[in-house]
């Protein structure tokens, strides 16, 4: 029996190390051990090795050696929260056009100007997840974020690509890449069965309305939760 990884070429990957996970469910408490291969048995399945605890400064030197560690960045005043999966960042309110599928009930508004609110962007591997907020400032943890009142989100958040060129990226020096594709796709289809805004006839009336305006009405934007707990949430996600 054979424990080995080819990735192609002269390279080949051998078993060195095990690592074994335990949990008790009812403490919600973790352990691992990692545990050496020191011998094979005759019919060539490895042996594990007396065990030894893997404490935390381990695994970060384990994630570093795996590639997942966060290489150094120097963060702009936009950025809110970053890990070695997250990237999270607001954009303050702004004027901008957005592109509306012609055959859709907001094709005869698409490529006009609109007034926006500010907004949370969040990246986490490889999807985009937005966000809005009342003030157009850079929020802290407590800071309330709302419902995104864009076609093509969900009530999480995530953004349905369709037609966005997404950044191969996301790294700090992607983050007007990313907005670009958001704003540059065209929106295509209303989002999540939630709600999304306060506006009556909800989204599409709300963008009707909007066209060649000059200032977004924060009382139609609809409370979800902290920005704390948001990004938690995300990070959450297996």
């Amino acid at each position: 029996m054979r424990f080995s990884i080819d990735v192609g070429g002269e390279l080949e990957l051998k078993l060195h190390q095990a690592i074994l996970l335990y949990r008790n469910e009812q403490a919600n408490r973790h352990m691992a051990t990692v545990h050496g291969i020191p011998q094979t048995a005759t019919d060539g399945a490895p042996i594990l090795g007396a065990g030894q605890l893997l404490r935390t400064a381990a695994l970060h030197e384990l994630a570093r050696t795996l590639g997942t560690a966060c290489p150094v960045e120097f963060l702009p005043e936009q950025v809110v929260a970053r890990t070695p999966e997250l990237l999270a960042w607001w954009m303050p309110a702004a004027i901008r056009p957005m592109f509306f599928r012609l055959d859709s009930e907001l094709g005869s508004i698409s490529g006009q100007r609109f007034p926006h609110p500010a907004l949370l962007f969040v990246v986490r591997n490889g999807l985009l997840y937005v966000r809005a907020l009342r003030l157009s400032r850079r929020p802290n943890a407590e800071s309330k974020v709302f419902a995104a009142p864009y076609w093509n989100i969900g009530n999480d958040g995530a953004v349905c690509a369709g037609t966005m060129r997404v950044p191969k990226s996301a790294s700090v020096a992607a983050l007007s890449a990313w907005e670009e594709a958001f704003f540059q796709s065209e929106f295509t289809h209303p989002g999540g069965a939630g709600r999304l805004t306060k506006r009556k006839g909800g989204t599409a009336a709300l963008w009707q309305s909007l066209a060649g305006r000059q200032a977004f009405p924060l009382a139609t934007l609809v409370e979800t939760e902290s920005l704390a707990t948001y990004l938690r949430a995300l990070e959450a996600r297996r």
